[in-house]
């Protein structure tokens, strides 16, 4: 595997030493999370962070750096806090990292990488990378920037980043996780079938929901099956008790599925037990469990329903972008009513109680389709086109009434234009959606030009009475 051209190999050069008592000193306490922890060397650069209670600076510990795609280092860090206690992990959720240039990351991940391996002493070869959607990305280009220090990347709701395929070569164990109503959902089908073709130790972990961080249960799976690859490549001492410990944790919970009759969770339970455990222990049993529950009509319905919702999400969402593009460019109200009735149409289909392809694929292209409208009016924001994002804000508003940021940023975009009056229209309906961050308005420097404007200014009275 090799780097991205523009992001140089890095180095934990500073675990392979004795960590200074006198900076060892400022560790944090031990059993609590801190939201916020300043880089001694970049005090713009922060992290939340996870110690284990019996955290000592007598042994080196394995360390988790966290990248979410919003720079909201807490979260990952609350998700992982029980694993990381059970199984002795630290845990560091970068506060700055966040979806967009590959510099804010690469600036994050370094400061991190410093500040860290100065401040607790680092097992070298126990370095885990975890990231949610553009985060998970960026957490494999790292991993393949740290080369043999990187033992394994725990990839959250997106794979692997545009330029950097994995290879049979690939250094690092892979754990995805992914919800069922994720748009990214065939993306890790795709990239589960290709890493299962090269041989390269891997789980994908489906779970029910969207786009989103995994929930506490599958974070601690993640980092249980870390703790036996871990042993299986030889980057931590054998541990037969743990092992075992694992063995019937995962087995109880793959039996308990059966019994609730859930019989497709019951399989993929089975299925990874015997993947992650084979030549390890006797999985003769699970082994004969999954193929049982694998020929079995649920097991084969769902699976099948699956295949259909990666077929059909394509195609829906080529045409709910293909409306989206004509009513933004304003070709007749017709676009308009015609993708309103399009999404209508998905909203319905993705409140349905089974869980089926349709479903699926609704709430799959519904957030898929927001997000590219986001990122095509970041783009025309950047560009410097005003009446476009204007006009693309205006469809979004219509797609999601009660969203108080489109109207919000409707009038930052106007107001930039020089359209006072609309744009004091749009802040009064943003407040009215429930926007009501008074400082936030005083300090946008997109409202200068309505400061003096009596509009804006009863807007910020009424805020602040």
């Amino acid at each position: 595997m090799r780097c991205l051209r523009g992001w140089p190999p890095l180095l934990l050069a500073a675990v392979l030493s004795p960590v200074p008592a006198s900076v060892a000193a400022q560790a944090p306490e031990p059993g609590r999370i801190l939201e916020k922890v300043a880089c001694a060397k970049a005090p713009g650069q922060s992290y939340a962070l996870y110690l284990p209670s019996g955290y000592t600076r007598e042994r080196r510990w394995p360390i988790l750096y966290a990248f979410d795609a919003r720079a909201r280092g807490l979260v990952p860090v609350e998700r992982y806090r029980e694993a990381a206690e059970r199984y002795g992990v630290i845990v560091a959720g970068s506060n700055n990292s966040r979806n967009g240039p590959i510099a804010i990351a690469d600036e994050a991940l370094r400061a991190m990488l410093d500040d860290t391996s100065t401040r607790f002493p680092l097992d070298p070869r126990r370095v885990y990378l975890t990231g949610f959607s553009g985060g998970a990305r960026v957490a494999v280009l790292a991993a393949a920037a740290l080369g043999d220090q990187a033992a394994g990347v725990i990839g959250a709701a997106a794979g692997f980043p545009t330029g950097l395929q994995p290879t049979a070569a690939t250094p690092f164990a892979y754990f995805g996780t992914i919800g069922v109503d994720d748009f990214n959902f065939p993306e890790m089908r795709e990239l589960d079938a290709t890493l299962a073709k090269l041989g390269v130790r891997h789980h994908v972990e489906v779970f029910e929901g969207g786009h989103a961080w995994p929930p506490a249960d599958v974070c601690m799976r993640a980092i249980e099956w870390m703790e036996i690859e871990a042993i299986r490549s030889k980057r931590r001492t054998d541990d037969p008790p743990l092992v075992d410990r694992i063995l019937a944790r995962w087995t109880a919970e793959a039996e308990a599925e059966e019994k609730a009759a859930r019989p497709v969770e019951a399989w993929r339970r089975y299925s990874l037990l015997t993947a992650t455990f084979a030549g390890l222990r006797d999985v003769a049993g699970p082994v004969r469990k999954a193929r049982e529950l694998a020929s079995s009509r649920e097991v084969r319905s769902a699976l099948a329903e699956e295949d259909a919702s990666v077929t059909r999400q394509a195609g829906e969402h080529a045409r709910v972008a293909r409306l989206a593009d004509r009513a933004v460019a304003a070709e007749g109200p017709e676009s308009l009513i015609e993708l309103l009735r399009a999404v209508e149409e998905l909203r319905s289909q993705s409140e349905r109680p089974r869980s089926d392809a349709a479903r699926m694929v609704a709430r799959r292209v519904l957030v898929s389709s927001w997000s590219r409208l986001n990122e095509a009016n970041a783009r025309d924001l950047e560009a410097g086109q005003l009446p476009r994002a204007a006009a693309r804000l205006s469809v979004m508003a219509r797609i999601r009434p009660d969203d108080p940021l489109v109207p919000y940023n409707l009038a930052c975009v106007l107001a930039r234009s020089g359209k006072k009056e609309g744009a004091i229209d749009a802040l009064r309906e943003a407040v009215r959606k429930g926007f009501n961050d008074a400082a936030a308005i005083e300090a946008e420097p997109d409202f200068a030009t309505l400061r003096r404007e009596p509009g804006f200014r009863k807007i910020l009275e009424e805020l602040k009475s």
